[in-house]
């Protein structure tokens, strides 16, 4: 570093070496961050600790949760003087752990296996707009709005069709955003991969994104792909004749966070929330420093009680009604009382009921590819697991219960279909209940359940990651 003489630095060097120095103690991104907050720090010491849980060799590593539990979602770097991004660190510290067979793997395996499954052949498809042989255009809904809004999509894809010209087509499937934020970047290459094959073999077109992540995805990793949001896409051709449940005429509009640096998408709903009716109060933390509904990062899978408290602070920011673009954060905000529509409900009208579980998601995912295929290409799907024919019997308490421990009906299926074709259960003398384990991947199940005639009433089940060595018998 230069002197100016005996007097010390220059002013240009003075900064340069000022520069160099970050003391993090502002605290302005704690400020705004229920995950740094709760965990009674700042990121200049998790730096360390992450540094040091990533260091050692043998010992309990108590940093992972911590690490697990970050977003990724970018506000801290926002609000940083400095721009300093605890979620980089987070994201990096995971791929290390993944590399070092460090990373525990009930963190994020739900969420690699629904993508997994959103990847495969019950959701997976790619097809030209019916009696055309090539797309200008193909829709790209993403897994979540499709899981839990598949009449959406649909509604969707027949507005742009009906506006679109060249040729609109239909592609289903996932980014693969979760093996990104699970440090699995052998599963993020390959997902990007199929993408990128995909996208050439359906001759290249322009893809319309509903979900934000997905847009980051394809932006992020395949630069070459053209892209536009629905939202923009609505923007500019006018918005269908609406159907929409009123809200009050005041709404304040949560901008999902893989839209923080999207100000084309910020503008672009405002002016469809306007078109709608309402009048917008901007909540404190918005567009650029937007806050995360809790799913960004796998957070929810991670850390749920951080994750309802994440959810507890955003919707309690002001009483009006809340409008958002993203599946996930309208469910969240709706499933502890905030009434929040998707910007999709107010044009084509908003589901009636609760929002889905995890298990309809997946229905509703493998349904609308049924329903596209056989309503629009004239094709027949029979493309049943052998379980799928069990019919289950589950109360709205066991129901809740199996959503909170992250277990589908479909593995609970698999639990019965094995031990009904095995023979294989404990049996309880005194209730008839009879408890059965299968273990389909890494995570075992058990099922208590009992046959009633053609279906099977379940009374309870749980899971963990011991692997019974030896099958029970009756």
């Amino acid at each position: 570093m230069p002197f100016a003489g005996p007097q010390g630095y220059d002013a240009a060097s003075a900064i340069q070496e000022a520069r160099r120095c970050l003391q993090c103690e502002c605290m302005e991104c704690v400020k705004v961050c229920e995950y740094l907050e709760q965990y009674r720090s700042y990121p200049k010491r998790y730096v360390r600790e992450v540094y040091n849980n990533l260091s050692i060799v043998m010992g309990e590593r108590h940093t992972n949760r911590f690490i697990n539990s970050c977003a990724l979602c970018g506000l801290c770097a926002e609000v940083c003087p400095t721009n300093f991004d605890m979620g980089a660190v987070c994201a990096e510290a995971r791929r290390v752990m993944v590399s070092q067979n460090r990373m525990p793997p009930s963190a994020h395996e739900f969420a690699l296996r629904d993508m997994a499954f959103s990847q495969g052949e019950h959701f997976a498809l790619a097809r030209h707009q019916p009696g055309t042989t090539q797309s200008q255009v193909m829709f790209f809904p993403g897994c979540q709005l499709s899981g839990s809004d598949p009449q959406h999509v649909e509604a969707v894809y027949r507005y742009l069709g009906e506006t679109l010209s060249g040729g609109v087509g239909m592609w289903l499937g996932c980014c693969g955003a979760p093996a990104e934020w699970a440090g699995r970047t052998d599963l993020m290459r390959a997902s990007l991969e199929s993408l990128r094959t995909q996208h050439a073999e359906l001759g290249s077109p322009t893809l319309v994104l509903a979900c934000s992540t997905c847009y980051q995805v394809f932006k992020t990793h395949l630069p070459d792909v053209e892209l536009i949001s629905l939202w923009e896409v609505f923007d500019e051709y006018g918005l269908p004749q609406p159907s929409h449940a009123r809200l009050a005429d005041v709404v304040s509009i949560h901008d999902p966070c893989t839209t923080r640096h999207e100000p084309q998408m910020h503008d672009s709903i405002r002016r469809i929330v306007g078109q709608l009716g309402y009048a917008v109060e901007e909540l404190e933390l918005s567009r650029d420093r937007t806050t995360c509904c809790s799913y960004g990062g796998l957070m929810w899978f991670a850390n749920r009680d951080l994750a309802r408290d994440v959810i507890e602070r955003r919707i309690h920011e002001n009483q009006e009604d809340y409008v958002t673009y993203c599946a996930m954060c309208r469910d969240f905000f709706a499933a502890q009382g905030k009434r929040t529509l998707h910007v999709l409900d107010l044009i084509f009208g908003a589901a009636q009921g609760e929002r889905p579980g995890f298990s309809q998601r997946r229905e509703d995912r493998a349904r609308l590819k049924r329903t596209l295929l056989n309503e629009l290409w004239g094709e027949t799907v029979t493309d049943q697991e052998d379980y799928a024919h069990i019919t289950l019997k589950v109360s709205e308490d066991v129901l809740a219960r199996l959503e909170e421990r992250l277990i589908l009906l479909s593995d609970v299926q698999q639990v019965i279909a094995h031990a009904e074709r095995t023979g294989t259960w404990l049996l309880n003398p005194q209730t008839q209940h009879r408890l059965a384990h299968y273990r389909p991947a890494t995570v075992t199940y058990w099922v208590e359940y009992i046959p009633e005639g053609d279906a099977y009433t379940v009374f309870n089940a749980y899971c963990h990651r011991m692997d019974v060595a030896e099958d029970i018998k009756p």
